[in-house]
């Protein structure tokens, strides 16, 4: 694979490697023998414009071209991505122009993306907090319509969603439904261009590898209602199967949740336990703009400075952590009541050492699991979950200004402020 560094010079990209190395055999069907030809992607800087390969003579008339097969997506040779280039690189993502795949391999998807939203997990890794492979196509959420399609069931044209996990559907995990944590995982967002050169959504368009749920979108579901479901929403309707059978409605703390955090997981949570008959769902968080919004997606809003006063211990029949601070373990643990569940989704980094003793959790009984990502099944439900009841809670209103995929930089920014619960990203304009 190479590169166009400036106007005038081809230098080869170090992260491809020969032929004959196993990267080089992992382009998902598109091709082991990475050679510049329409068949395979060839990755360039926006810089330039875009080079078609010159292809191939035939062997019996050297002097007559042959022409490449047509590919099965319109005019569109080529899709334009934001490549994370790894920590402490300047600059550490640069858009890149990748070409399409003229055919497909089985359980491929193509999808052209017409909404991207920016998790605060990209952020991290944009930030260097959180340990990202690179060089990668960035970006997880988002839906798109189908342009080219290899997968019984999925027909262009179609508007889909998709997966975060991509899974084997044969290992030991798979077997046990943790697709979500498979032997062989790919991670869209998270995978090495040389495995999968298109498995992001900061990009025109996305390749779905085999194993990568793809869930229909109802009309009613708009890009800005859909774009976000793939990740918070998908991941909080894993964390609501783990909660167990509940007491009988009238006894003590009967039906009461606690949710740590009304960021996007915070939520979505809320509006989930209301429509699941939970008669009064806390949500506390310091963030006060966002405390503001939680009254509408049917929470109690809970300043830290009151959550003494206004929960009561052993009070509560399970607490969600989607905050990603240790800090709130303790405040979560007196709270629940003897039996409760704890189910902890945000705490997903190294300083996350919980301030709590065992013999607290074995005098309590409490029940301690953690939701990592989701699976398939989560997914149809979380697309189920919005289509009913998108009118009832403001969800559209979750997602703040879109930006082009050419202003990726200004979105950032914007991201970062935390004004906003989402920014979007729209690569087709």
């Amino acid at each position: 694979m190479w590169h166009l560094r400036g106007n005038t010079t081809l230098t080869p990209e170090p992260y491809i490697q020969s032929p004959s190395h196993p990267a080089s055999q992992c382009l998902s069907g598109l091709g082991g023998d990475l050679k510049n030809t329409p068949q395979n992607p060839v990755t360039m800087s926006t810089n330039s414009p875009p080079v078609t390969p010159t292809p191939p003579t035939s062997p019996m008339s050297p002097s007559t071209p042959t022409p490449p097969p047509t590919p099965q997506h319109g005019t569109t040779s080529y899709a334009k991505s934001i490549v994370f280039m790894g920590k402490g690189r300047s600059p550490n993502f640069v858009t890149e122009s990748t070409r399409l795949p003229i055919q497909l391999s089985p359980g491929q998807v193509l999808v052209r993306v017409e909404l991207a939203t920016i998790c605060g997990s990209d952020l991290h890794t944009l930030n260097g907090t959180r340990t990202s492979v690179h060089p990668c196509v960035l970006g997880h959420e988002g839906s798109g319509v189908v342009v080219d399609s290899r997968r019984e069931g999925v027909e262009a044209g179609q508007r889909v969603t998709w997966g975060v996990c991509a899974s084997c559907d044969n290992c030991l995990s798979c077997s046990l439904a943790l697709g979500n944590k498979c032997m062989k995982l790919h991670k869209c967002g998270h995978t090495l261009v040389t495995t999968a050169p298109l498995f992001g959504t900061y990009s025109t368009h996305t390749l779905c590898l085999a194993g990568t749920p793809i869930v229909p979108l109802p009309p009613a579901l708009t890009p800005t209602l859909a774009a976000p479901l793939n990740c918070s929403l998908a991941t909080m309707v894993h964390a609501m199967a783990k909660i167990p059978t509940l007491p009988r409605p009238g006894h003590p703390g009967a039906t009461v949740a606690l949710v740590q955090g009304a960021g996007m997981l915070g939520v979505y949570g809320c509006a989930l336990l209301r429509e699941a008959g939970f008669g009064r769902v806390y949500c506390s968080d310091p963030n006060r703009t966002r405390l503001a919004k939680v009254s509408d997606f049917g929470g109690i809003a809970v300043h830290p400075e009151q959550e003494d006063d206004l929960i009561a211990p052993d009070s509560v029949d399970v607490a969600f952590e989607v905050c990603g601070s240790k800090e709130v373990m303790s405040r979560g643990v007196r709270a629940l009541r003897p039996g409760g569940t704890y189910i902890l989704v945000g705490l997903v980094h190294p300083d996350s050492r919980m301030d709590v003793t065992a013999q607290t959790i074995i005098l309590k009984c409490l029940t301690i699991t953690g939701v990592h990502n989701y699976t398939g099944e989560h997914l149809h439900s979380a697309v189920n979950f919005l289509a009913r009841h998108h009118h009832r809670y403001p969800f559209k209103s979750l997602v703040g200004p879109t930006y082009p995929l050419s202003d990726f930089r200004n979105a950032l920014e914007v991201a970062r402020s935390g004004k906003f619960f989402r920014v979007a990203v729209n690569p087709q304009l």
